[in-house]
């Protein structure tokens, strides 16, 4: 892309138009790699809808996730929607989001990700490829930060599960994604001073058909020192069909802290321990086309590939009360706010605390009781 970041961002903050004019105060954050003592604990909520809603439909989901008591809404800022085509940029969408978030008092967890066709490598057909170059990506993240930071969007993810096929198409590379990392964190923050930046939660996986195990990746990104350039690191714990509460090898909430070889080993062992992590996903399936598993009877012959209602409201309550328990916790999020739709050949259409109809999972109330709870203790 011609022109420096530093030009290109002045250059779109200044032909940007105004956003409803709704400010909201953020947490300031701090310098990359330093520490002042245990972070603050957020809760939140992913969002998958916002992105295809009216202003009323916006409005009324943000009702709803707001009554849970969460502080924060996880929503994608995708590149591939925002901008595509060069230069020309489609913020309506996202300045809804942002204004109506704003207008509930709860911050936005910007995701950004996904590469538009025209900033694809050759070969490669897919919004879900890797960008060609990193430096127009990071273009274009600071021209987000621009346009939102006065808004009091400060809060970047940078990438989703990034160790998965699925996800960072033609294959994962965490040389690729260090160096991506590296330029977005550095171009947000030439726009926002104030920026907290997190590293792309991976996903839990076993290393098999190009993805990678979430534990080797995040030690790749370790041992390189790309982690110096995030505030905090992103995590996705995904249990079922286990609660936190069952120890596991193969259980991502267990390698949090306590296997051998852990989340925590591995940044202290690279110097970034005193980094927060951030689980910007956690939830369990209700549904699915495979068994079952419940409270009771884990079944865990059978392989199950969702949870039964009650059960995924024990995990939503044993996941706030862990998280609150350790000062190196400083972010849960709950995937997902809403189920996707009602067919079984899929797990992916209920994962939300509240079923397709609009009536709420008993996990809704969990989640907000044991978030009012926590927010009542001493961290």
């Amino acid at each position: 892309m011609a022109g420096p970041l530093a030009v290109l961002v002045g250059a779109l903050a200044m032909a940007a138009a105004p956003l409803v004019a709704v400010l909201l105060a953020a947490p300031a954050a701090t310098a990359a790699g330093t520490s002042s003592g245990p972070p603050p604990l957020h809760f939140g909520v992913v969002d998958g809808n916002l992105l295809s809603e009216t202003p009323d439909q916006i409005n009324a989901d943000l009702d709803t996730q707001a009554s849970l008591g969460v502080t924060y809404i996880r929503e994608q800022l995708s590149w591939a929607a925002l901008e595509p085509e060069p230069g020309v940029y489609r913020w309506s969408q996202m300045d809804a989001i942002v204004s109506g978030i704003a207008a509930h008092h709860m911050h936005l967890l910007a995701l950004i990700d996904f590469t538009p066709g025209w900033a694809q490598p050759v070969g490669c057909n897919s919004f879900k490829c890797a960008p060609a170059d990193p430096s127009r990506f990071a273009a274009f993240a600071a021209a987000a930060a621009a346009r939102y930071s006065p808004y009091g969007v400060h809060d970047w993810e940078v990438w989703n599960e990034p160790n998965l096929v699925n996800f960072w198409l033609p294959t994962p590379d965490p040389n690729a994604y260090s160096k991506l990392l590296a330029l977005t964190a550095a171009a947000i923050r030439s726009a926002d001073p104030q920026a907290f930046i997190i590293s792309g939660g991976p996903a839990p996986t076993a290393d098999l058909d190009g993805n990678i195990d979430q534990l080797s990746y995040l030690q790749s990104l370790c041992s390189d020192g790309s982690l110096s350039v995030a505030d905090a690191v992103g995590v996705h714990p995904y249990s079922a069909p286990v609660g936190p509460d069952y120890y596991a090898s193969w259980n991502a909430w267990s390698q949090l802290a306590q296997t051998a070889t852990s989340d925590r080993s591995i940044m202290a062992g690279c110097g970034a321990g005193s980094k927060p992590l951030w689980a910007t996903e956690y939830g369990a399936p209700t549904n699915g086309p495979g068994a079952m598993a419940t409270e009771s009877n884990l079944d865990l012959a059978a392989h199950p590939d969702h949870v039964d209602e009650a059960f995924q409201a024990q995990m939503a309550t044993q996941a706030v009360q862990y998280a609150s328990a350790q000062n190196w916790f400083g972010a849960l999020f709950w995937y997902s706010s809403q189920d996707l739709g009602t067919a079984t050949t899929t797990n992916q259409n209920f994962y939300g605390l509240v079923r397709y109809d609009g009536t709420h999972k008993p996990a809704f109330a969990a989640y907000a009781a044991a978030i009012s709870q926590e927010k009542s203790r001493p961290r």
